[in-house]
């Protein structure tokens, strides 16, 4: 293999997970020798800095990386491994969640073999505590009962409604009309390969997992691509802009390439899982810059980049507790993206309930 992969993990106080989160990329079938793994350590307190130096003495692959100020974010030890990474090709790794054994083999002989910028797989959502495991959500019909026999999944579904009233009613609104555009949808399909965004912007609906992902160097130095300065919604920005700058992009759709891990005890959550005012403005935030970013693509892609997105921010609203104060906030946010994001009938009825919802919020609350 005459390419090398680099691997960027952002590490802050990771515990007892880290070591698996390495293991899984230094395990891989496509040999270690063919990765650069980068370990940005953002000041944890944890002990995590020694054992990212540990590996990084054992293992020629690794390379440990420390900030001298926390960030606060996983942006920041992102944009550290993008600038000090080496590969041709580069991935992101949460280190506490795993790749599955074959995920870096699979997504570079994809995006190799096909000259695509891009390319990507499904994954598993794995709760370490409820016992299930969900698929990620794909527009497209799949065939994952035979690829994967001994495994049984469960439909995303984080409203928790009954699957009738998701399959049937929520699913539809929350993602809207099937965009037939290259491939059909009668029937499963194993692998998608287009030459642009354009040509099948269902691909946008998906989850915007920057880690089930593996990416061109050229696309994101070429670009100057780097991940903007949200604590939430990060991922987004960076995943949206790549595939609509990318020339090729492919699809896996019946291949899990990464395990992300659910832990909802309350003394084992991740940032994103301790929701809070600066995460849902910064969110919101998120959408402003995602809509801007397609101003110019066509009305389908502004809408499915950021309408799916919206019941999951307004669900997590919904289920907090925001003074008066930080609703004004939020709502304040809504309304920004409800001044540019008007592509259609459906998008405008979506924004409005949400706003009167908050609005209605703060009419009810003492000051």
């Amino acid at each position: 293999m005459d390419d090398k992969i680099s691997i960027i993990l952002p590490i802050f106080n990771v515990g007892d997970h880290l070591r698996g989160g390495i293991d899984s990329l230094i395990n891989q079938t496509i040999g270690n020798e063919n990765l650069e793994i980068i370990m940005v350590n953002d000041c944890s307190t944890d002990g995590s800095d020694k054992i990212i130096d540990e590996y990084a003495e054992k293992y020629d692959c690794c390379i440990a990386i420390h900030h001298e100020k926390n960030s606060g974010a996983a942006y920041t030890p992102r944009n550290t491994g993008i600038d000090a990474c080496t590969g041709d090709y580069i991935m992101f790794l949460d280190p506490d969640d795993r790749y599955t054994p074959s995920a870096c083999e699979k997504l570079y002989h994809a995006a190799k073999q096909n000259n695509a910028d891009v390319a990507f797989a499904r994954f598993r959502r794995i709760f370490e505590y409820g016992n299930k495991v969900q698929k990620s959500f794909s527009p497209y019909l799949d065939s994952l009962e035979t690829t994967y026999p001994d495994e049984n999944f469960e439909t995303a579904n984080f409203l928790d409604v009954p699957d009738f009233i998701w399959d049937n009613f929520v699913e539809r609104f929350l993602y809207g009309k099937t965009l037939e555009v290259t491939y059909p949808r009668d029937g499963p399909i194993d692998t998608i390969h287009i030459d642009n965004i354009e040509q099948e912007p269902d691909l946008l609906k998906m989850a915007p997992a920057v880690w089930s992902k593996i990416y061109k160097r050229e696309l994101i130095m070429d670009n100057n691509l780097r991940f903007q300065p949200f604590v939430s919604g990060d991922d987004m920005a960076f995943s949206l802009e790549a595939l609509l700058k990318a020339k090729g992009i492919v699809f896996l759709n019946n291949f899990m390439c990464y395990d992300y891990y659910i832990r909802d005890l309350p003394d084992d959550k991740s940032i994103t899982n301790n929701v809070n005012v600066r995460l849902l403005d910064e969110l919101m935030e998120s959408y402003i810059y995602c809509r801007q970013c397609t101003e110019e693509f066509s009305e389908e892609i502004q809408t499915v980049s950021i309408n799916p997105h919206l019941l999951h921010w307004t669900n997590s609203w919904k289920n907090s507790s925001f003074t008066k104060e930080e609703n004004k906030l939020l709502l304040s946010k809504v309304n920004k993206l409800k001044s540019i994001h008007h592509t259609n009938f459906k998008t405008k009825m979506l924004l409005g309930s949400i706003s009167k919802a908050i609005e209605s919020k703060i009419q009810i609350q003492k000051e």
